[in-house]
């Protein structure tokens, strides 16, 4: 049996946990650039509130409504997700993190869990929201398709009170019938459309069709959900496992045509490329920097630059990627470009035990020095980092100078509507009157 803990609304709960005005207020959150609306409270939801609608369309509405609008801040969201994963870790010993809201559990290695599923999911729910005050939905089914299926039933109908078991055979092909055959976990509009055409509209309907001909049609991912929804488990818990490449990039709010502006964006999503890379022990034997003007703007050719870099030594040092990265960008950059984006990537990763040295590199006593200092300065910077924080504007404590100071850079992604870094930062600490 799998279990599925899926975060009600979470970037917009995020929001108003630490805003009691707001309870029961309708409240949605934009993405970058206080562009489009990425997510929605239940009560922005019931005043129509559409999901990827532009913000300058729902403006007008949102102040006739009373909504409360927030700019996403992504550092209050990613640790209050780690406050959610770390509570649910002590409450299963195999789960596995599937998104920044939602995790798998597998209760087959958990013989208490087993003994009564609907208590055990109940005391699921119960413990995340009372440490965590974020509201969550809790679905178990014999596979994680059908967990998936659980917990869309959980949040949909509210006679289940955030809890749905699938055990009976009976309520499964009920819930089956009544949900449309494009909700169901891994069918995308095109399939959906597909699916339609063969006279299969609902979820029964698919869970009913020959797998092998469903594999014919459509591939072996559709029929393994076909399988799963038939309690035939085809996907299984899957470990973490670090990443092969990391990409940092942003638009910018205005265009950019300063030189020195652009080096400072470059060296800023290096930096922040630099401490993912380290947070997974990892190194990289390639760093590849590019930017761009806008595609979309006919009034200008399109222009793309971007150059690579390769270290002799694996590294996951910030200070010697940015000089890198702004080695490279002397050489790639062209004038009279109105830029509207940059970014990073790091590739070729290993594992920092894994790095293979230099044939040719000098073996004495002051190069062995001069790296483990190197690795000291990283981590010390990442302490002091994160025992002091962020900054309204996503920059730490210790940075390099390379990057600039980001509240004096215009550049900057527009973020009008931010909320304070309430959990990561003591200088935003909620203050209580």
């Amino acid at each position: 049996m799998y279990a599925l803990v899926d975060c009600n609304s979470f970037y917009a709960n995020c929001e108003k946990l630490f805003r009691p005005d707001l309870k029961d207020k309708p409240v949605v959150v934009l993405s970058n650039n206080d562009g489009c609306v990425v997510a929605r409270s239940s009560e922005a939801k019931r005043l129509g509130i559409k999901m990827a609608v532009p913000y300058f369309q729902v403006k007008d509405f949102c102040t006739a409504n009373n909504i409360t609008v927030f700019s996403s801040n992504y550092t209050l969201y990613a640790d209050m997700s780690q406050r959610v994963m770390t509570t649910i870790e002590t409450l299963c010993p195999t789960v596995e993190v599937y998104s920044i809201d939602e995790a798998f559990l597998y209760l087959a290695d958990y013989p208490v869990a087993m003994q009564d599923l609907k208590a055990y999911a109940g005391k699921l729910k119960m413990i995340i929201e009372s440490h965590t005050g974020i509201a969550v939905s809790v679905g178990i089914g014999s596979t994680k398709t059908m967990a998936k299926l659980a917990n869309q039933a959980a949040k949909k109908y509210p006679a289940t009170h955030g809890i749905c078991v699938l055990e009976s055979l009976r309520w499964i092909r009920r819930l089956m019938q009544i949900t449309d055959v494009g909700e169901l976990w891994g069918v995308g509009r095109r399939y959906k459309l597909r699916l339609n055409a063969l006279g299969i509209h609902t979820v029964h309907q698919l869970a009913v069709c020959e797998p092998g001909k469903i594999r014919q049609h459509f591939g072996v991912v559709l029929e393994r959900t076909c399988l799963e929804l038939n309690g035939q488990s085809c996907i299984g818990i899957e470990s973490v496992e670090p990443k092969k490449q990391i990409i940092s990039s942003r638009s910018f709010s205005r265009r950019v045509t300063c030189p020195n502006e652009l080096s400072e964006s470059i060296c800023s999503h290096v930096a922040n490329a630099a401490n993912k890379l380290r947070q997974q022990n990892s190194v990289c034997h390639y760093l590849s920097i590019f930017s761009m003007n806008s595609p979309f703007n006919q009034s200008e050719t399109y222009t793309a630059i971007s150059g690579q870099y390769q270290f002799v030594t694996p590294t996951a040092d910030t200070r010697v990627m940015i000089l890198a990265a702004r080695q490279v960008l002397k050489i790639i950059y062209k004038e009279n470009v109105r830029y509207a984006k940059a970014g990073v990537m790091l590739l070729d990763l290993c594992q920092h035990d894994e790095v293979q040295l230099d044939l040719f590199a000098n073996d004495d006593s002051k190069d062995k020095q001069t790296s483990t200092q190197s690795e000291e300065i990283s981590a010390l910077m990442d302490e002091l980092n994160k025992k002091y924080g962020q900054n309204r504007h996503n920059q730490g404590a210790v940075f390099i100078a390379s990057e600039g100071i980001k509240d004096k850079q215009t550049w900057q992604m527009s973020r009008e509507m931010l909320s304070p870094c309430y959990t990561t930062n003591i200088n935003q600490l909620p203050k209580v009157h």
